[in-house]
């Protein structure tokens, strides 16, 4: 690995391609030791979490499902019924549907099209963080430092479980990639690459929609105003323009269904970083296991928003890049105080606004709240997720900083680097992971029966939706893709109107209220899974059966399969 540093001119391609491939190799090892708490490597085809996890397996098969079935629309999703726009509710992730859409293709199994795209995640966001490094330090150890170093950090380990959509980080690096070799030379399929680049993150996530904008604007004005790069400005205006309306008429399908959403100052105060969690190693750590043995106080959960811990080794390695930016004279060092810039606006972004703030109305002045006027960023509801900028930033002043002990020291300077990634990653190693490794869930057999049945809308119970098992709704979603018939059962960032009293009455089965309301909204079909201990055991099962409101169709195992009497 210690050899691993830019191919010399005149160099042979074999010894190219070779170099390329150990880089290859070590960011799989990566993933295989990094990822195995969190990720059934034997289970790839059945293996999930429940909550976000299935929540988003449904969305990226629903996805798929729209796009091979020809779906008239693809926000009016099966979820929520009989509401319109279900999809609008959360995020529909189109553009990481795009990388699952062959393998659903071919397998239909969301599942398998899930997991591959989550392990591909990793992969992308090391090595698209190693490009960008490696334009600055033309250095491939250097750049590895920043691939693994922003890959694998703990924030993306922290969101990892269960937020596809918050890790699916990899085009960001690639953006500011683009974004240099388009104002370098401004030419029209440069410009594509980078509004492809920036409207694929959007479609993502909004999260990511936001951030990347957030720092490609920022990128833009230093090469402008700091690095005062000279191209052609009326070929850039103009590019800039068509390339900005051609973004925008991408984009604005998907995002003008959100727009209704919003989120107060209350809860991005209730979001927002601390120092505290950016130095505290989390109790999922090695370090904080230490630490809670020793009766030390201070380790968060890894399921908390904001645990959003840098790691040491990283942020000393970062720091020593900010020296090595605040000294040189040269494109690098010029290049790193971007990234110090970066990550300072980042570090008062993650912080948002503070509960006095909000109490005494002057939170719209703090930089979140200042961002936040911004229409549409006013849906970035969690001001710690700006955590994943920082540690780009981090990431790469530490390859920076690597890269000038390479540069001094020599082979000494890269042996230290080499025993310095291990150590960084030991201390995002995740370990006593709440969740242990994903299990295999097969989706019950009764909802591939209720596929051969005439059409009709279907009711899940025990329902889950704002009870403390609220994750627990997100199966039923998961479940309908054997059958993608609709249904009242939903979990989402948001609810759609009426809801929540439609389904207080659904959840009375099998009294006669519940079946007035299924035969108001035409639900046809109501799946009882009589083992779960929220269903209300036999009785209901009895009950059911002796209704003449309800018909019995099926008994798989513990589940039972009603159809409302007309």
């Amino acid at each position: 690995m210690a050899r691993l540093v830019n191919a010399l001119p005149g160099e042979p391609r074999l010894r190219r391609y070779a170099r390329l491939a150990a880089i290859a190799a070590v960011y799989a090892v990566a993933c295989r030791v990094m990822l195995a708490p969190m990720f059934n490597f034997s289970h790839l085809a059945t293996a999930s979490y429940e909550g976000d996890a299935r929540g988003l397996i449904w969305v990226l098969a629903w996805d798929n499902h729209a796009l091979l079935d020809r779906v008239p629309s693809l926000f009016n999703a099966n979820n929520f019924y009989p509401a319109r726009d279900a999809l609008a509710y959360g995020e529909h992730v189109f553009g990481i549907s795009l990388f699952t859409l062959p393998v659903y293709a071919i397998t239909r199994n969301p599942v398998l099209s899930y997991n591959i795209v989550w392990l591909l995640s990793f992969l992308l966001t090391a090595a698209c963080a190693h490009v960008l490094a490696w334009r600055h330090t033309r250095d491939h150890l250097a750049a590895t430092v920043a691939g693994l170093a922003f890959a694998f950090c703990f924030f993306r380990m922290h969101h990892a479980h269960g937020h596809l959509n918050i890790i699916w980080s990899f085009w960001i690096p690639l953006s500011l990639v683009a974004l240099e070799r388009w104002i370098d030379r401004p030419t029209w399929p440069r410009l594509a690459a980078f509004v492809a680049s920036v409207v694929l993150q959007a479609l993502g996530s909004w999260y990511q929609g936001v951030m990347v904008v957030v720092v490609d604007a920022l990128f833009f004005g230093w090469l402008l105003a700091v690095e005062r790069a000279r191209p052609p400005l009326p070929r850039l205006m103009l590019q800039g323009l068509a390339g900005a309306a051609l973004a925008l008429a991408m984009v604005w399908p998907f995002a003008r269904h959100y727009f209704a959403l919003s989120s107060g100052p209350a809860d991005a105060a209730a979001g927002a970083a601390d120092l505290a969690g950016f130095l505290m190693p989390p109790e999922n750590t090695f370090m904080g296991q230490w630490l809670i043995a020793r009766g030390i106080k201070g380790p968060r959960w890894i399921w908390g928003e904001l645990t959003v811990y840098l790691g040491w080794i990283a942020l000393l390695w970062a720091l020593a890049g900010a020296v090595v930016a605040d000294r040189g004279r040269d494109q690098t060092a010029r290049r790193l105080r971007f990234f110090v810039l970066l990550g300072l606006v980042s570090v008062a972004l993650a912080a948002g606004p503070s509960p006095a703030a909000v109490s005494a109305g002057s939170w719209g002045w703090t930089p979140f709240g200042l961002l936040a006027h911004v229409p549409g960023i006013n849906l970035f509801r969690v001001p710690a997720r700006y955590a994943e900028l920082v540690t780009l930033a981090v990431a790469m002043l530490a390859s920076g900083a690597a890269a000038a002990s390479h540069a001094r020291f020599g082979h000494a300077g890269r042996w230290l680097t080499v025993v310095l990634i291990p150590l960084m990653l030991f201390e995002f190693y995740v370990v006593n992971f709440p969740g242990g490794q994903p299990q295999p869930s097969p989706v019950p057999r009764v909802y591939k029966f209720i596929a051969s049945l005439p059409p009709g809308a279907v009711v899940s119970l025990p329902d889950y939706a704002n009870t403390p098992q609220w994750f627990a709704e997100a199966n039923y979603q998961y479940f309908s893709t054997v059958h993608w018939r609709p249904i009242a059962n939903g979990d989402s960032r948001a609810q759609p109107p009426g809801f929540r009293a439609l389904m207080g009455r659904l959840r009375t089965f099998p009294d006669p209220s519940s079946a007035s309301a299924m035969r108001e909204v035409v639900i046809s079909y109501v799946v009882l899974h009589a083992g779960q201990a929220a269903a209300g055991g036999p009785d209901v099962v009895a009950r059911a059966r002796a209704s003449p409101d309800f018909r019995l169709l099926a008994h798989v195992d513990d589940d039972y399969l009603f159809e409302v009497v007309r």
